[in-house]
């Protein structure tokens, strides 16, 4: 049996125990934890950070923000339609007045006058039509006997005809005369404010002078422009919303009223009127400026993506959508827009998920590492 020398086992243990030395140093050794780090450094580096959503069909839905200023439902100007002098007033500027109400007297004793001979004319008439039918009554019998010749009996019809047409034309000049005696009564044809009077005590009038100017302010309108794009998505009689600045920004339920079927040749908008209901102490005053709200709503489930996420380059639209920590560059095909949202038809699905931030950064094929899932809108303002 051989035996290992003593000096030959002391050799072989310090060649080993150098050698698992070098090798731990060799991996504690900052150079090479430096280098590992930078590799990994490098390959996070080449991921570019992203925000991305993750697509689904949805009901869309935009708020449509539109300015006007309010106007009285109905405005009259009220015109003199006689001539004589301004001899009572009795409704000032800011007056309510109703249809029963006199606004002011103009000097009558003219057109009373008038009227009153046009009465007595009428009852003349009236006289002489029933003395030519008795006497045609008369004549009658005496033409029937034969103690009268057929042409007085002519005469007799022709009389009762003369007196028929003299009662109408008194009848007719009786109302022309009546109506100039209740023309110095100035009238409003509609309840409301008194919201000018261009008249004093003593003025001279002469028909077609304006007088008085009226307003209804029970409900009030005001006319908005409605964009072509969402003119599909309003109809007439469709609610909003109206807030009024000079209120304390108090909103009111409004109305759709009107809506022009031909838009405006300058703006493109197509003219719409909105109707809103006065506070019962009559808060809200013609000339306020408003602003009204609308907010539409597209209620067919389909895909939408931010404006913003949209690439357009020669007329072509375009998307990164990310597949297994990839941003592809894919056409889509867009059929419309809905407020800040485009609608999607072809080249993206359900489930797909799709670059929002960061688009500026990448190529058409760039690897990426979503920082966060961002949630997807269904609602704009515009």
């Amino acid at each position: 049996m051989r035996t290992i020398s003593i000096p030959i086992i002391v050799l072989l243990s310090l060649i080993l125990i150098l050698s698992c030395g070098t090798e731990k140093k060799s991996q504690d050794d900052p150079q090479t934890i430096e280098n590992r780090a930078e590799r990994q450094a490098n390959e996070n580096e080449r991921r570019i950070p992203v925000e991305a959503i993750v697509l689904k069909p949805v009901s869309l839905e935009q708020t449509l923000t539109l300015t006007g200023v309010l106007r009285p439902l109905h405005t009259v100007d009220i015109m003199a339609e006689v001539s004589g002098k301004v001899t009572r007033i009795n409704k000032e500027m800011g007056d309510r007045v109703t249809t029963r109400d006199t606004l002011a007297y103009i000097d009558d004793k003219i057109p009373y006058n008038n009227y009153r001979q046009a009465r007595a004319r009428l009852l003349s008439a009236e006289n002489d039509l029933k003395i030519a039918r008795l006497n045609l009554e008369s004549d009658k019998e005496l033409h029937k006997n034969g103690d009268i010749s057929d042409i007085a009996y002519q005469n007799s019809i022709l009389a009762v005809k003369n007196a028929e047409a003299g009662y109408l034309s008194a009848l007719a000049n009786l109302s022309v005369m009546e109506k100039q005696y209740k023309d110095t009564r100035i009238v409003s044809p509609v309840s409301g404010f008194v919201a000018k009077r261009f008249i004093d005590l003593g003025t001279m009038v002469t028909p077609n002078m304006l007088l008085y100017t009226v307003v209804d302010l029970t409900y009030l309108k005001l006319d908005i422009g409605i964009p072509q794009d969402m003119i599909n998505l309003v109809r007439a009689g469709s609610p909003c919303t109206v807030t009024i600045s000079a209120l304390d920004n108090t909103s009111f339920p409004g109305t759709i009223r009107y809506i022009s079927p031909q838009a405006e040749a300058q703006s493109g908008a197509f003219p719409a009127e909105v109707e809103i209901k006065n506070t019962k102490d009559y808060k809200i005053r013609g000339g306020m400026t408003a602003k009204v709200t609308i907010t539409l709503k597209d209620h067919r489930n389909r895909i939408a993506v931010p404006d913003y996420a949209v690439i357009s380059k020669n007329g072509d639209r375009a998307v990164y959508k990310i597949r297994n920590h990839r941003a592809y560059l894919t056409p889509v095909s867009a059929s419309s827009s809905f407020g800040s949202q485009i609608i999607i038809d072809k080249g993206l699905a359900d489930g797909d998920t799709i670059v929002v931030v960061g688009m500026k950064n990448l190529g058409i094929d760039s690897p990426v590492w979503i920082e966060r899932i961002a949630e997807q809108k269904t609602a704009g303002t515009k």
